[in-house]
């Protein structure tokens, strides 16, 4: 890959991330391409040198946010190889972030990423493959914690014939969660709720 092409990779990346940020904090709707170059700090005509229009860049912004979520997925594994552990730190991750603002921007981004896959002018709307995609993909990394689970014994046996059930609930009760913090704000204790499951959850899904 020539230095042009890294350049401009780099560059786009940068423009996405940037509207990530504004598309949380306002919304799709409220968000325009004016802003989001103000952002960046760049002119907004260079915006559109990347990106042809919102729909475009909300669809790169999203993707740009789930691989940093991915990423930070990475990083739970490097650290514990405990299945629980790691699914209370993968749902404390989903649901608190890195502090408070951030967990609003999350349940913000949600509501903006479910509303547009619902719409029919919605900017996912026409493209519902690449929702399915990254739902998959948490979905598989789940089943892999599980998974790594019972082959080192911590988890067990019969887990494993239905780990893919276990994952698709887990990923929707933390969207139910996430629904619950928008709604009720901080009236519910998320992390108190996190610990309560899983502490239950253990020694059902661990060897005696």
């Amino acid at each position: 890959m020539d230095v042009t092409t890294i350049r401009r990779s780099t560059r786009a990346r940068e423009i996405a991330l940037a509207a990530l940020q504004l598309f949380a904090r306002k919304g799709y709707a409220a968000a325009s391409i004016e802003e989001i170059s103000t952002e960046a700090g760049i002119g907004k005509s260079t915006v559109y040198e990347y990106y042809r229009n919102k729909k475009e860049l909300f669809l790169a912004a999203v993707t740009e946010g789930a691989e940093q979520w991915f990423s930070d997925l990475d990083a739970i594994g490097r650290e514990t190889d405990d299945p629980i552990e790691r699914l209370q730190r993968i749902a404390a991750l989903y649901i608190q972030g890195h502090g408070p603002e951030q967990t609003d921007l999350k349940s913000k981004l949600f509501y903006e990423v479910v509303s547009q896959a619902l719409l029919e002018n919605g900017a996912f709307f026409d493209r519902p493959h690449l929702i399915l995609s990254l739902y998959q993909r948490q979905i598989r990394t789940i089943v892999n914690v599980l998974l790594e689970g019972v082959s080192s014994g911590r988890l067990r046996p019969e887990i494993a014939s239905y780990s893919e059930r276990i994952a698709i609930n887990f990923m929707a009760w933390l969207d139910g969660l996430v629904i619950h913090n928008r709604v009720a704000g901080d009236q519910i204790d998320l992390r108190a709720q996190i610990d309560l499951v899983l502490t239950q959850a253990a020694p059902l899904m661990g060897k005696n």
